[in-house]
């Protein structure tokens, strides 16, 4: 596994982009600022999507749900593509850690939960029907994913190698 592992940071560190990326003083800060503004979007709009759905957002008609959903979805489009950058820019310090496997970990549950929440909690909503059990669970699951997630971005400077 360390020779594969090797290889593949070798390869990311041999390649334009990550040139770019490391070469350029402003194009690391700007991808950091445009995770920033995805984590923004994403969570922001989760908070609103989760707590409506738990019933502590109850001025917001629970049809307005999909306005937030969506986006949930363009911040987490921008963070994939900047957090796919950052992997070519730095390998050497993302596949390396703890942190970053841990936070990896989180994100595929957290896009279990969320596709859970488009095939069963989503239909609900739009048949304006009341929301099932279920719907809570996956509400409070999302909130409790995504703060690890955030947890864990945060960990990863200062995490040392796996």
């Amino acid at each position: 596994m360390d020779t594969l592992l090797t290889w593949v940071i070798d390869t990311l560190n041999a390649t334009t982009l990550n040139g770019l990326i490391m070469g350029n003083r402003f194009v690391f800060p700007i991808l950091e600022m445009a995770h920033f503004l995805g984590l923004c979007l994403l969570f922001g709009a989760l908070l609103v999507v989760d707590l409506r759905i738990v019933g502590a957002a109850s001025a917001i008609p629970l049809k307005r749900v999909e306005t937030y959903v969506r986006i949930a979805l363009l911040g987490f489009a921008i963070n994939l593509t900047s957090g796919l950058l950052f992997l070519v820019g730095d390998s050497d310090r993302y596949l390396v850690n703890d942190a970053f496997w841990a936070k990896m970990a989180l994100i595929l549950l957290a896009g279990l939960n969320s596709a859970y929440f488009v095939w069963r909690i989503k239909p609900q909503i739009a048949g304006g029907v009341v929301l099932s059990r279920d719907a809570h669970v996956v509400a409070w699951l999302s909130l409790a994913l995504w703060s690890c997630v955030i947890i864990l971005g945060r960990f990863i400077p200062y995490v040392e190698d796996v």
